[in-house]
């Protein structure tokens, strides 16, 4: 089963509040998005450790996976943001971008910001911090 870790979990195995995932092979594959890395790295640049933390998201990127904001994640894109608007419901684009991508793929997002992300019709949701 492969899994799509958001944002806010990926920063809680960088600050150790979640446990790294093993390089071993499980049943589990981690994945993130492109959209993710940005954020990532964006987090390290404001930081006053840039050097440090730019490390530590590069050794999260080599456990897992990145998966690309491709035509198919595009075209959920531009569907959900109208389905989004139509509702008066929007979503951050970032966000939107990264629901776009599980949903392309059929795959559940790993994310602490439910409430947020329940807006988002099929997308199926997990938390491992709550």
């Amino acid at each position: 089963m492969s899994l799509i870790l958001d944002t806010d979990h990926c920063v809680a195995i960088l600050r150790g509040r979640l446990q790294w995932p093993s390089r071993a092979a499980t049943d589990t594959s981690l994945l993130v998005t492109a959209v993710t890395v940005s954020e990532l790295v964006f987090g390290a640049h404001r930081s006053e450790r840039l050097a440090e933390n730019l490390a530590l998201v590069d050794e999260l990127l080599e456990i897992v996976a990145v998966l690309p904001f491709d035509t198919p994640a595009a075209r959920r894109h531009a569907e959900l943001k109208d389905i989004l608007r139509r509702a008066g419901t929007p979503l951050a684009e970032l966000d939107l971008q990264i629901a776009s991508i599980a949903l392309s793929r059929g795959l559940p997002l790993v994310t602490h910001n439910t409430a947020h992300f329940s807006r988002i019709p099929g997308l199926v949701l997990a938390d491992w911090l709550a």
